[in-house]
């Protein structure tokens, strides 16, 4: 079995045995954070009388802070008509704006509406108080080992996203 510069088997390598069940975990384990993840959210955006995408899409305006409909496009994966849409309610709702780009006057940016986070932050101190809990549990080194993989994950996920919009649909 051939490894890695830093000590790992190659991927698609290993041993049956304790790394299949550990790679079964791994598996698991991201299924049941994603299921987590859809019911919290589920629950966030019912308690706001938002529809989930709304509320994906007014996440991703809060964490770019600043952003062009077109790259919400990209980020999202919705037509330009959907996103307008989107945008046109959350902007009604009072929840983002719309404003000029300075660099380029023709350019519309959507940022969150200011005083968004007012109001709407308890919503999230059960989760954060149970994460940070757990996060004392580990070491900072631990919890480096953790972000990159998470991350990494992400990053793979929307490869694989990106990857299966490029396709043609079965049965179409």
């Amino acid at each position: 079995m051939a490894d890695s510069a830093e000590g790992r088997p190659e991927p698609g390598e290993g041993t049956a045995g304790p790394r299949e069940g550990v790679l079964h975990r791994v598996a698991e384990a991201g299924r049941a954070m994603s299921d987590a993840a859809v019911l919290y959210h589920g629950e966030l955006s019912s308690r706001l009388g938002l529809g989930a995408t709304d509320w994906k899409i007014l996440g991703l305006v809060q964490a770019a802070g600043s952003v062009s409909a077109g790259e919400l496009v990209r980020r999202s994966g919705l037509k330009p008509a959907s996103i307008t849409g989107v945008l046109d309610r959350l902007e009604r709702r009072g929840l983002l704006r719309r404003v000029r780009d300075e660099a380029d006057r023709r350019r519309v940016l959507v940022e969150p509406a200011p005083g968004l986070e007012d109001g709407r932050v308890e919503l999230f101190e059960g989760l954060l108080r149970r994460l940070a809990e757990l996060c004392g549990h580990y070491t900072d080194a631990e919890l480096e080992l953790v972000a990159g993989f998470m991350e990494e994950a992400a990053r793979r996920q929307l490869e694989a996203t990106a990857e299966l919009q490029g396709r043609e649909r079965p049965g179409r």
